[in-house]
């Protein structure tokens, strides 16, 4: 249920930053000491692990997580992703893009309308004429704010989504990266001479590609998710307040009625 009380808290950001950050961190980890194992023809897996050795591990995995996470903002959902489509993302087509059919064109008028006039004191029309003229969603970050400032509720979900698209865009770098990884530990494992094709091997980089493309995939549909309901929790969120805006008023009439 909606409502503008409910505190997420610490925990719900604990876990954004275990989803978003340390998964994929680690993820980068094991992926290395994969290639160290598939390269030396070692089934060696450690066993007893020190609270100390698991401590350094989770620093080193939240730092590759957050350089994974920026890395991704900057190549895949900024740079490399308008390079593949004319439209700069999800956010902006679901409201501007003519040949987006995922909502009716009354729907995104009706939330034009209702976001011109949540920003009327910030000239909203305006704002709206110019996102939509240099293809820039600062509108959905202010109604993304606004959620999450008058709805703590709605924002822990939104939350999540989040964090959702933050692992599937770094687990993506991850495994487009590891190909990399995987070459420079075998010219640092073996001489140039000693060097041989293996079958092993091309499979091992090949899922890793397979793997890269899926998650760039579930990335960019994570990201029409997120879009979707933001817009939609917007339009139910004005719709409860105007809601009780009228009780208020109905019942203020009604009192000055009465005496």
């Amino acid at each position: 249920m909606l409502d503008e009380t409910t505190n997420p808290g610490l925990i719900p950001d604990f876990f954004h930053d275990v989803i978003a950050f340390f998964v994929p961190g680690f993820s980068l980890l094991i992926l290395i000491w994969a290639n160290s194992l598939l390269l030396l023809g070692s089934t060696y897996v450690p066993t007893n692990i020190s609270l100390g050795t698991f401590f350094f591990a989770s620093i080193a995995a939240y730092v590759i997580g957050r350089i994974l996470g920026h890395a991704g903002w900057l190549l895949q959902h900024r740079k490399f992703h308008d390079l593949l489509q004319e439209t700069p993302g999800p956010k902006w087509s679901l409201i501007f893009d003519e040949n987006d059919t995922n909502y009716t064109q009354v729907f995104k008028k009706n939330l034009i309308t209702k976001i011109e006039n949540l920003l009327k004191k910030q000239k909203g029309k305006e704002l709206i004429k110019e996102c939509k003229k240099k293809e820039k969603d600062d509108y959905f970050n202010l109604i993304q704010y606004y959620l999450r400032e008058r709805f703590p509720s709605v924002a822990l979900f939104e939350k999540k989504q989040n964090a959702n698209i933050t692992l599937m865009r770094s687990l993506s770098m991850a495994f487009a990266l590891n190909i990399l990884l995987y070459t420079l530990q075998l010219f640092l494992f073996f001489e140039s001479d000693q060097i041989v094709f293996s079958g092993t091997a091309l499979t091992w980089l090949l899922i890793c590609l397979l793997c890269s493309i899926v998650a760039y995939k579930r990335f960019r549909l994570d990201q029409n998710y997120h879009a979707m309901y933001v817009f939609e929790s917007f339009i139910a969120t004005r719709k409860l307040l105007l809601e009780k805006n009228d009780k208020s008023k109905a019942t203020s009439e009604s009192s000055q009625e009465s005496h």
